[in-house]
């Protein structure tokens, strides 16, 4: 079976710009975002890893048409044909664009963590729009519904994808068994595909009950116990509602006894008494219709005080009327953009993606208050897009609005998706046009931590530190500096700033820590082994302080520093004698450096040899009197002290 490559044809129509799964990647199919001449997007081809008999690619056909057949739905993920094409089978479908975070399903959203509850509530009705739009269409059960098959687009809408693909994605990959066989195997088995009466199907954390036995008589009920795992993981933080052992030799077995025996682990939510009923072990306990599932959906929704955006039903001729518009932004046509996407609001005045759309058209066009109109729009109709949000604190500081309206702005962005990094992003630069440093380093820091590997992020990171630093803002400088570190412990130059800082403000403990850390990335940074000779002297490591002037010795780095810190650490451990030996050969060779001639005296000193300490002194007084140092002044009047002290204990 062919597996094909960015840019590869496929069929010599369709370029291949992205590969999705596939081998060693995927256990089942493969995917393609492909270009073509005739479409003004692009759109993804699937189909399978490996060849199929002629049986499986009818039944792989025929059940891509029952996705087909699903429609067009603002809730759905439109399929739009399926065709052999160069000997293999594709199915072609919508292509949901990731945001600026790189995610467009659940699991990516999951994976964060705990979803606010009204993000919960608008994805839970969103599902059960789609599917039952897809129910009245022929489309009596998904039988693989889970966090990868719910997708969320740009406006931050879930629509269900992979309608019936389930059922033959892997056909041909498991032999066929029957009943408890299929519970035996030895590896972990996470997506079972037979459909065939008696057997097994969907991705086990995710199957229902009865798909562990009779797949095929399945219904929609069946789906809605899968989304009640879903509604678990998403209020409970991603935690799975059973407890299933990792270790189990028999995967199956073990998911098909927590599905069958155990109860949902209690769990903090509103939402609790619905989960429950979802995933009542028996299907004719559970939610007989769509209809009733949104109507407790509903009800918690009003006890939170929630509102939630009334369904719109989007015809398919208008869902390429919206398409179009964004293709044509992308193509640079704004003019046509803004034609197409004003018809699309003129029809769909309830629906918030218009005027959303609509919003960032207007954007590109420079047309700032027709923008701000068409986002407030979008969010009257659907306070809970981030995405919308985002947009509106964009505009706001576009248009010079007060800094409290922008921070409203992105402060809500971020309230319904604390890990939008884009958003925090955006408040960076009017936060640091205020000069509120403090809280444009925290937020950075903060998505630093998120997203560390993520261009931009780092781009702001490093301008905003120069801002710190060159407004003297050492607070927020430590701050930002404290998370960077954290977020990205390999980055020298972040330890190395962050140790500057911590001199600056006498903290020589944390100092040590961060040149140390400078030391161990990059052992060949001398000005870090200085950092560490001195401050290990001051904080009388002794053992400490002798290595790195051994290191800065052995390189010829700052010699006279080390020198003079080696001597007075040798002293200071009891190796006066030694002290001197080792001193002296450098005064031989530098007897023109007062430094090294103090040093000398402070040995002496230490020692209570005070006669010595003074004619060591005496010496460093004549080279600074002819010096032309620009601390000879300040090194002068100290001499002076230390000989008036140093005669005054004679």
């Amino acid at each position: 079976m062919q597996q094909y490559k960015p840019g590869d044809r496929i069929g010599g129509e369709y370029t291949v710009l992205k590969v999705f799964g596939g081998e060693n990647q995927s256990g089942m199919g493969v995917v393609y975002l492909v270009q073509n001449r005739e479409i003004p997007r692009p759109i993804v081809l699937k189909t399978f890893q490996r060849a199929l008999s002629s049986d499986a690619k009818r039944q792989f056909v025929s059940e891509a048409h029952a996705w087909i057949k699903a429609g067009a739905h603002t809730n759905i993920v439109q399929a739009y044909w399926v065709r052999e094409i160069a000997g293999q089978v594709f199915v072609a479908a919508e292509y949901v664009e990731p945001d600026e975070e790189g995610r467009n399903n659940l699991t990516q959203y999951l994976s964060a963590g705990q979803l606010r509850p009204e993000i919960v509530l608008l994805w839970a009705v969103q599902f059960c729009h789609g599917m039952d739009y897809a129910r009245s269409r022929g489309v009596l059960a998904h039988r693989d519904i889970k966090p990868d098959n719910l997708m969320i687009d740009g406006s931050a809408s879930l629509k269900v994808t992979d309608f019936g693909l389930a059922k033959s994605i892997d056909l041909d990959a498991v032999p066929q068994q029957r009943g408890w066989r299929l519970f035996g195997r030895k590896q972990p088995v996470e997506t079972v595909s037979k459909t065939v009466t008696g057997s097994a199907m969907g991705t086990l954390p995710y199957m229902a009950p009865e798909q562990f036995l009779d797949a095929k008589s399945a219904d929609h009920r069946a789906d809605i116990y899968s989304f009640g795992i879903i509604l678990y993981q998403m209020v409970a933080g991603n935690r799975y509602p059973y407890l299933v052992r990792s270790d189990a030799p028999d995967a199956a077995a073990e998911f098909f006894r927590a599905h069958t025996d155990q109860t949902p682990l209690p769990v903090e939510s509103p939402l609790m008494p619905v989960i429950a009923r979802c995933l009542q072990k028996a299907p004719n306990r559970r939610y007989a219709t769509y209809d009733a599932f949104l109507s407790d959906l509903s009800s918690v929704a009003r006890g939170l005080q929630i509102k939630l955006p009334k369904v719109v039903h989007v015809t398919k001729e208008d869902e390429e009327l919206y398409a179009q518009a964004q293709s044509y932004v992308a193509l640079g046509d704004k003019d046509r953009a803004l034609r197409a996407i004003d018809e699309y609001v003129s029809k769909y005045a309830t629906n918030e993606c218009g005027w959303t759309e609509k919003g960032r058209i207007h954007f590109e066009r420079g047309e700032y208050a027709q923008a701000l109109a068409a986002t407030k729009n979008s969010l009257e109709i659907n306070p809970y897009n981030t995405h919308a949000w985002n947009n509106l604190g964009i505009l706001l500081n576009r248009t010079s609005a007060p800094i409290t309206e922008v921070k409203k702005a992105f402060a809500n962005a971020l309230q319904f998706d604390p890990y939008n990094t884009a958003a925090m992003m955006n408040l960076i630069g009017p936060l640091v046009l205020h000069k509120e440093f403090l809280e444009a380093a925290t937020l950075t820091a903060r998505a630093l931590k998120l997203r560390p590997d993520k261009p931009l992020v780092r781009q702001k990171a490093e301008a905003l530190i120069k801002e710190c630093l060159s407004e003297r803002h050492v607070e927020a400088a430590e701050t930002l500096l404290s998370g960077w570190t954290e977020a990205r412990p390999t980055d020298t130059d972040a330890w190395h700033n962050l140790g500057l800082i911590s001199l600056d403000k006498g903290s020589s403990d944390r100092a040590i820590q961060c040149f140390k850390r400078v030391h161990e990335l990059s052992p060949q940074d001398n000005f870090a082994i200085v950092q560490l000779a001195k401050l290990c002297y001051q904080k009388k490591k002794a053992r400490e302080c002798l290595d790195y002037c051994n290191k800065l010795l052995q390189r010829g780095c700052e010699p006279l520093l080390a020198v003079g810190l080696k001597a007075r650490v040798l002293n200071f451990i009891g190796g006066y004698e030694q002290a001197l030996d080792f001193l002296h050969p450098y005064l031989d060779h530098n007897p023109g450096n007062d430094a090294l001639w103090v040093v000398l005296s402070e040995i002496h000193e230490y020692r209570d040899n005070y006669d010595a300490a003074i004619k060591a002194l005496q010496g460093a007084k004549r080279l600074l009197e002819r010096s032309k140092s620009k601390h000879r002044a300040d090194n002068l009047r100290f001499v002076d002290q230390k000989l008036q002290q140093l005669s005054a204990m004679r």
